[in-house]
């Protein structure tokens, strides 16, 4: 059976390092750090205060005040980061069946902060009052399922979850659902918001996060001998 060709035709991204895929490229080859203290939540008594957070990022800015509180942090940047590899791709702007085009988006974890939210409360009240749109913000697939929503593709959708691997396998099976002919375009990628304070507890009680607070810019090093652990960060 011949395969058929895959070509990547636009890109998106938000990271800790550039809030679109220019800037990010740009920071790249100047070598730059997204890491820095903590801002997204008093990590005092942490044992490792700093992250790669995203940078001067307001979800208004991109999403009405409504729609934003339908959204975890999660999906608020993996929709910005495929709104613009929709745009710089060119595709809405000739014939296009939407039935041919699917959404595979990786996540490791998903909606972290709802989940850790709304948990928190719960156990703070006596009645078990929970937001209707809990599960809809927490689960990891919901992202793929917003970014179908918002364009009206119909084609395969589904989240793949293998925790670093995530985005990467979800460009793998983005190749070969078009390579077999399930599509003719899959936007794919990936988005995570880990930086919580469950996210940053649960890894360090792991021990595998950096605790080299006296120097985040250079504590991800990962083939170093004086390694301690990663550096957690958030995008997509």
């Amino acid at each position: 059976m011949e395969l058929k060709r895959v070509v990547v035709t636009g890109f998106g991204a938000i990271t800790p390092i550039g809030n679109n895929a220019k800037e990010y490229w740009e920071s790249l080859l100047k070598g730059e750090s997204g890491a820095a203290p903590i801002t997204l939540f008093d990590a005092s008594q942490f044992k490792t205060k700093f992250a790669c957070e995203v940078k001067n990022f307001n979800p208004l800015d991109h999403f009405d005040k409504k729609e934003a509180k339908k959204m975890d942090r999660n999906t608020q940047l993996g929709i910005v980061a495929a709104r613009e590899a929709v745009e710089h791709s060119g595709i809405l702007n000739g014939e296009l069946d939407k039935n041919r085009v699917g959404v595979i988006w990786g996540s490791g974890i998903g909606g972290l902060e709802t989940f850790e939210n709304e948990v928190l409360g719960w156990a703070n009240t006596d009645i078990p009052r929970f937001n209707p749109f809990f599960i809809p913000k927490m689960i990891a697939d919901i992202t793929g399922g917003q970014i179908s929503i918002e364009y009206g593709f119909h084609g395969p959708n589904y989240t793949t979850v293998s925790a670093c691997a995530s985005s990467a396998n979800a460009l793998i099976d983005a190749k070969m659902l078009i390579q077999l002919g399930k599509a003719d375009v899959i936007v794919c990628g990936g988005s995570e918001a880990a930086v919580t304070a469950s996210g940053v507890g649960g890894f360090n009680a792991m021990m595998a996060l950096s605790t080299r607070n006296d120097d985040p810019k250079t504590a991800s090093r990962p083939f170093d001998k004086d390694r301690d652990g990663f550096v957690l960060g958030e995008g997509a």
